[in-house]
Formats: C-alpha cells, sequence, structure tokens
C-alpha cells in the first residue's frame, strides 16, 4: 500500500500507489519433489522428554474461544494486486483430521530453537535425503521428536518445501520415516505438519533457509513459522507483548529527544503493527483470531527477525512495512533523531522502524486536525481518530477531508476499496485482541 502526506509524495507502499492499484508478483506454482532417503542409525543418547500440552485438532488455541459462529468480514471480491503474504500459490492441502498436537511451554519452545540453531549453524548438512549438498535448493527442518524428546532434522528441497500439492516423503537425520505437509508456501515463513510412519504429529520448530534473489544466493535465513502446535496461550502472549515494547521503547526514545508521542497514537500504533501482516484471503477465509494469533508468534518466537524477509511489490519491508522514499521523508523532518541512515537496516531494527513509525503518524494527525472539515467530524463523532489514522496510513491522507465532505457519516465508503478492508481488519483486532489502553 502507499501512504502521502499533504503533497505528492509517496509514502508507505504495499499493493496500492496514488496512481491505482500495483499488482503484486504472480506466485510460480512448484511441483512436488520426493526425495530419495537413505535412512541414518538412530541416536542412543537419553533424554528427557518434556511434559507436553494437548492443543487439540484446530492445530493450536486462540486468545479468544473460536466457533463456527465466529464473526468474519463480509463476504469481498478480491483482486490478485490485493492479496497479500500468505497467498499459497494452489489449494491447501486440509489438515489431517482427529489430530492431537502436542505443544512444549514457552521457555522450552525457545530453548529447542536455540538448540536447533546452534547446530545447524555449526554442523554441515551431510544428510542422505537430498542427492546435492546443502544449496541454494535445500531447506532444513528442525523438529522435535515427541518419541525421543530431542531435536531431530529432514531436509527437502525448497521446490518440494514451498509446494502444498502433495505431501514430502522423507527420512530424519536420527533415521526417523516422515511425511512432511506444507500448509502455505510462503518462502521462510512456510508452516508444515510433520507426521511419522505412525500418524503421530511431531512438533516443527526452526528452518533453515536458503534466500535466493534474482537467481544468487544472498544469506541464510532462520525462521520460526505457524506449525500446528507452536501456536499456544503463552507463546501469543509472549508475541503481544513483544509488540507493545518495541512501540514503547521507540516512544521513550522519543521523548528523549524531545518528541512526545500520545498514548492514544502509541496504541494505534500498535494494532498497525498486527493490521499491516494479515493477509487479506486468510481474513476472508478463516477465524480472525486464529490469524492474529499467528502473527503473534511469529513476533514472540523470531522476534527482532520477524518480517525481515517481508517485502512487497513496492519494496515495503519490515514489521512497520515502509517504503525507502518515506524513510528518507520522515528522516528529512527530524535531523535531531539519529535514524538509522541505511533504510534495509533502518526497518529490519524493530524498534528503530517503530521510531519512523510513530514521527510519521504524529505528523499525519496533526495534518488531519488541521482540516476544519475533519477536526469538525473527530469532534461530531462522524469519524474516530483510529478511523482517520488507520485510513492514512493505509491510504492518502490529503483526501480524507474530501471523502467527509461528499459522505458524511458515509464517508468510509468511498475510501479506496483495500482500505475498506483494512478498517474492517482493525476493527476485527480491537474485537478479538483486548489491549490495555496506555494512560501516560
Amino acid at each position: 500500500m502507499t501512504r502521502v502526506v499533504f503533497c505528492t509524495i509517496s509514502l508507505f507502499a504495499g499493493t496500492f500507489s496514488v496512481f491505482g492499484q500495483v499488482p503484486e508478483p504472480t506466485p510460480t506454482p512448484v511441483k512436488l519433489v520426493v526425495t530419495d532417503n537413505t535412512p541414518k542409525a538412530a541416536a542412543t543418547r537419553p533424554r528427557v522428554t518434556p511434559t507436553p500440552i494437548i492443543v487439540g485438532s484446530s492445530g493450536g488455541p486462540s486468545m479468544v474461544p473460536q466457533s463456527a459462529t465466529q464473526p468474519t468480514t463480509p463476504p469481498v471480491t478480491q483482486t490478485a494486486a490485493e492479496s497479500r503474504t500468505f497467498t499459497p500459490t494452489t489449494p491447501a492441502l486440509v489438515p489431517l483430521p482427529n489430530l492431537n498436537y502436542k505443544t512444549l511451554p514457552f521457555r522450552d519452545i525457545k530453548n529447542k530453537i536455540a538448540e536447533a540453531r546452534r547446530q545447524m549453524q555449526t554442523r554441515p548438512l551431510t544428510i542422505a535425503s537430498v542427492n546435492t549438498p546443502m544449496s541454494g535448493e535445500s531447506v532444513r527442518i528442525a523438529f522435535h521428536d515427541w518419541d525421543t524428546g530431542r531435536v531431530d532434522y529432514a531436509v527437502v528441497t525448497k521446490e518440494s518445501f514451498l509446494s502444498v500439492a502433495d505431501e514430502k516423503l522423507v527420512s530424519s537425520e536420527a533415521g526417523k520415516q516422515l511425511r512432511i505437509r506444507t500448509i502455505r508456501g510462503n518462502g521462510v515463513n512456510t508452516p508444515l505438519v510433520l507426521l511419522d510412519s505412525n500418524g503421530e504429529a511431531h512438533l516443527p520448530l526452526l528452518v533453515q533457509y536458503p534466500v535466493v534473489r534474482n537467481g544468487v544466493y544472498n544469506e541464510t535465513a532462520y525462521y520460526m513459522s505457524t506449525h500446528p502446535g507452536i501456536v499456544n496461550p503463552e507463546v501469543v502472549n509472549a508475541g503481544r507483548l513483544y509488540v507493545r515494547n518495541v512501540i514503547e521503547i521507540a516512544r521513550i526514545k522519543l521523548q528523549e529527544k524531545g518528541i512526545t508521542v500520545s498514548p492514544k497514537i502509541a496504541d494505534i500504533a500498535e494494532r498497525l503493527s498486527t493490521v499491516e501482516h494479515v493477509d487479506h484471503l486468510r481474513f476472508r477465509t478463516e477465524p480472525h483470531s486464529k490469524i492474529f494469533d499467528d502473527i503473534f508468534t511469529l513476533y514472540a518466537l523470531n522476534e527482532g527477525q520477524t518480517y525481515r524477509y517481508s517485502v512487497s511489490s513496492a519494496g515495503a519491508g519490515g514489521m512497520v512495512q515502509m517504503i525507502p522514499s518515506t524513510y528518507r521523508m520522515v528522516r528529512s523532518w527530524h535531523p535531531n533523531i539519529t535514524l538509522t541512515p541505511d533504510f534495509v537496516e533502518g526497518m529490519r531494527n524493530h524498534t528503530n522502524a517503530a521510531q519512523a513509525m510513530l514521527l510519521y503518524m504524529n505528523r499525519t494527525w496533526a495534518d488531519l486536525i488541521a482540516s476544519p472539515t475533519v477536526m469538525d467530524a473527530y469532534m461530531n463523532g462522524t469519524a474516530t481518530q483510529e478511523q482517520l489514522m488507520a485510513t492514512g496510513y493505509n491510504s492518502n491522507p490529503a483526501k480524507i477531508a474530501g471523502y467527509i465532505k461528499r459522505g458524511g457519516e458515509n464517508w468510509t465508503s468511498l475510501i479506496p476499496r483495500e482500505t475498506k478492508i483494512y478498517l474492517q481488519i482493525y476493527d476485527s483486532i480491537e474485537r478479538f485482541v483486548p489491549m490495555q489502553a496506555r494512560t501516560k
């Protein structure tokens, strides 16, 4: 999407621009590659298996109980350009029924992830389940084996890892025969179901994923997705706390430089840090609380790396989905704020990116209420601050006064279609994700 201040400078970008929609790149469908596996001898070192928690067949609890009657967004027709990060290349396989996905306490999950990362970084890939060495074509998956209580590893080609067409049949490093199902093929953020020969679901953890850009290997990503069993209330709460702390730390840093961000704007920024990462297709078709839980799970388990690899067609990236021109403009507004000069590094640093977000929102709100039309609408309840700020963050804030003049109480019927969905997502988050409002 794109943001503009009250001039013709383009700000934020995703799938919308001042001059029309910019289509997202169409994913190239991939075919299944089933690897030829040579089992290795299972390790015999004993280890105590942590006490599991049964999550249930839904694949993970939500912070708000879900039911068949849970409110969802009214059906809308969506263009390809409006589909966001999580759109699969083909319809995903339906998860197997009657599976009890076991999970672990948050602390144990974090310890397992740390262990897997150390092993992946220090031990080269020698598994015989892939015919070629670890390269831009291979993905290694760390998982918790419920039978042994140990972290084990499986390898698939990147092509098959991203494919939702069929199950992948592989042998783990310890010799366990596995069936791997891809829920959504989405780069490093690809959730999986991992089953053994008895149909028991094991717990996927960290993914070692080679990032290739323009046909050239760029870096190796270590990322946690929202695999069934990983999403549990403790993890979700940790993710919510992470987002709140990032916004608050950014706010404190700005205060130290003499810039005050009101509690209300900080609250709205905290919400927008979730809204920005909701896939519109999933929002139309899945329980909303499940989607929000997935986002908070990513924040909890990936922390500062969360959305590091999330880039829109217009180059918007990271936690706050800002584009380079916006970042340069925010820095020019506030030369006394020592924001990271490099855009990529600035967006990858969540506290730095949140400062840029809050500075932009401060400026937008000041410009909006300087308009008598907007101010009158705000004062008489025709428009709330949340509506005005979310609309301005997703589209062109300079047009909001015109929408209000023409539409009156129905002004939101005139905003861009994508922004209407954006407001629906914001409203849904307010209903399903309780947040304690800041008071100072």
